[in-house]
């Protein structure tokens, strides 16, 4: 649900910041106040395209922020897969629009560009208004709200989704071994002779790591011979030895102490320093003993140190990649070799498990058949409510290749009128009208995401029951998701949880569009001038309180 909206020097916004809260919200107000602007504001945080224009006057740069809290898992995989930090299942999401035709937008402080913004924009919030893009006029939500008015489809998908994946593979294979006698020796040829190479170096796991560091030992075998030749004489062997010297301070340490100077703790030291120089002798001592100049080995170990990094040219980043394209290739060259058993086998397989794709597929059609009855049948009670009494909607299946999904490719149908010819939802010329059908089928639907809706003059070229009708209908969908509704009817205020009052401001001969959270007796009032115009009448303000009474504001 939206939190927060900020909106800084946006078209006649100077500086807005609103709360809201959760169910059904209004916004009201004068024709031109500005209720388009707030709602184009939502728009741009969700990945709308800027337009320059709409800047403020005089200022160089807008900015809008808002936040969002979240249950979808499929917001969460959207900030995974960005590697955009989650907090709290709380989204940040800030826009900036400059004079100089730049635009930034930012996720939890993560900068994306508005392209990714709009993907998320299309997760967290579907617009139903006048020439808007609808998500549910996509045909793949169409099949996911059909598909969850179905309780055991998951299975069946995932098993269609498991078997398509296996027959892709399976006419991959079959197309790779399509080929013509020539093309198929030279595979084999080549497969043969690389297969022959990577085994003939006789790779060993972690080999490359052993010589590199055995190299350098190896080139520098007389340098660390001699240094260590020095160290032991300094520390040991030489008449001037450390070690002795040491010893001798202290044996003269003891006599010191023993005299009662108290050179105790000179004592501990110069012990610490004997054992200590005593094991710096002993290490390099050993490290003498295990040097040798060997020329031969230094030079086998350069030569494999080349074929290492001659195969890795041709076959791979590192020793594992390279025996791995070795395992690979030795299989295709089996397969090419066992050209026509395995071409039998491969088809025999790909037509056993093409035919029980088809047969869930056939499953699951069959489910959705029966689905979209019920479904159909109910979006029409909605329809008929909402005093479109003259509707047919329909869910209209035809056949497609056999996909992940099954082999429907369905599409929502709807005729307003008698006599009409019934067509596909985009086809809607009302933008008043597809606003109700699209409610209907959000009613119907038991997709339960925290997707926020905002419908834009819903009840446009309407009134009276109609317009009672659809505010009650929108105060029954803000049940299950938070929603937004631009309006000019009472009827349709009067259901709301959370109203908002767009009004003009003139300040120092500036125009300035504000917005109000009006209280119970202020949205009283609202709907009064709703009804009788500035002038409120005693009898509009009664007819106000009625209205009011049958809602819970």
């Amino acid at each position: 649900m939206l939190l927060e909206l900020s909106v800084k020097n946006y078209a006649l916004i100077e500086d807005l910041t609103m709360d809201f809260s959760e169910g059904f919200t209004v916004i009201t107000g004068e024709t031109g106040a500005g209720k388009s602007i707030l709602i184009k504001s939502i728009e741009l945080i969700a990945g709308a395209r800027a337009d320059l224009s709409s800047i403020r006057s005089g200022c160089s740069i807008c900015t809008i922020t808002a936040s969002f809290k979240y249950k979808n898992s499929k917001i969460t995989d959207f900030l995974n897969n960005f590697s955009i930090p989650a907090n709290d299942n709380v989204i940040l999401i800030r826009r900036t629009i400059e004079n100089t035709g730049k635009s930034k937008a930012f996720i939890n402080d993560s900068q994306v560009s508005i392209s990714v913004l709009s993907t998320l924009g299309e997760l967290l919030i579907d617009f139903h208004g006048q020439d808007k893009k609808h998500l549910l006029l996509n045909l793949d939500s169409q099949l996911e709200i059909l598909d969850n008015e179905i309780e055991d489809i998951k299975p069946l998908l995932k098993k269609s989704s498991d078997l398509y994946t296996k027959v892709k593979n399976l006419k991959s294979k079959l197309e790779a071994m399509n080929l013509s006698d020539a093309q198929r020796e030279r595979k084999i040829d080549l497969y043969s002779f690389q297969i022959k190479e990577i085994e003939d170096a006789k790779l060993e796991f972690g080999e490359e790591a052993t010589l590199e560091a055995e190299l350098p030992k190896l080139k520098n075998a007389e340098k660390i011979s001699s240094l260590s030749q020095e160290i032991i004489s300094t520390l040991y062997s030489s008449d001037s030895a450390t070690l002795g010297s040491i010893l001798r301070a202290k044996k003269n340490i003891e006599a010191i102490n023993s005299y009662g100077a108290g050179a105790s703790t000179a004592l501990s030291l110069i012990e610490q320093a004997y054992y200590q120089a005593e094991e710096a002798y002993k290490e390099i001592e050993d490290i003498f003993s295990k040097t040798s100049l060997d020329p031969e080995k230094l030079n086998i170990s350069l030569e494999r140190m080349e074929l290492i990094k001659k195969l890795k040219k041709k076959y791979g980043n590192n020793i594992e990649d390279i025996i791995e394209y070795k395992n690979k290739i030795a299989e295709e060259l089996d397969s090419l070799n066992n050209y026509k058993s395995n071409s039998e086998r491969l088809k025999q397989e790909f037509e056993s498990e093409t035919k029980h794709l088809t047969e869930v597929c056939k499953t699951i059609s069959n489910r959705r058949l029966e689905a979209a009855q019920v479904f159909a049948k109910s979006v029409q009670e909605n329809l008929f409510d909402l005093e479109i009494k003259n509707a047919i909607f329909e869910v209209k299946f035809n056949r497609k290749e056999l996909s992940a999904n099954g082999y429907d490719l369905i599409e929502f149908m709807f005729c307003a009128n008698k006599g009409e010819k019934i067509l596909p939802l985009k086809n809607i010329a009302s933008g008043g009208e597809l606003s109700r059908v699209l409610l209907a089928i959000e009613l119907s639907s038991k997709i339960k995401n925290d997707q926020i809706i905002i419908f834009d003059e819903i009840d446009t070229g309407t009134g009276g029951k109609t317009a009672e009708k659809i505010g009650e209908k929108l105060a029954e969908l803000s049940k299950s998701k938070q929603v937004f509704s631009i309006t000019h009817l009472a009827q349709v205020a009067a259901f709301t949880r959370t109203h908002i009052k767009i009004y003009k401001e003139i300040k120092n001969s500036r125009t300035y569009t504000k917005a109000k959270l009006l209280t119970e007796s202020e949205h009283i009032e609202e709907i009064a001038r709703m009804i009788s115009g500035e002038k409120i009448t005693k009898s509009a303000l009664e007819l106000a309180k009625d209205l009011n009474n049958n809602n819970n504001f």
